[in-house]
């Protein structure tokens, strides 16, 4: 589902995430093509935060909707993304990952 051709996603400052993540262990991504996908995709975010310093843009479900990110990518597991400041992000909440 790519939520960000739908609707506009507010981009909200990586400080806000605790307070904002939806605590619904229901994954976003329905097939999975899409949980693959997006795996890899956090893989390649976290080489190019780690690598690189790169931030990546991580559109993800919100109590109140999606929202979106711009931040560095620093570990993923098969159920948490560590960003940078040491915030995590469910990785079931996340829709999708731009470089």
């Amino acid at each position: 589902m790519d939520v960000t051709m739908q609707t506009p996603v507010a981009l909200v400052l990586k400080e806000q995430l605790p307070g904002l993540v939806s605590l619904n262990s229901e994954d976003v991504l329905k097939t999975e093509q899409e949980q693959k996908y997006r795996a890899r995709m956090l893989y390649m975010a976290m080489i190019l935060g780690n690598g690189y310093k790169s931030k990546v843009k991580i559109t993800f479900e919100s109590i109140d909707g999606p929202k979106k990110v711009d931040t560095t990518v620093w570990a993923t597991t098969d159920t948490s993304v560590l960003l940078k400041g040491g915030i995590s992000l469910p990785v079931c909440t996340i829709y999708s990952v731009e470089y």
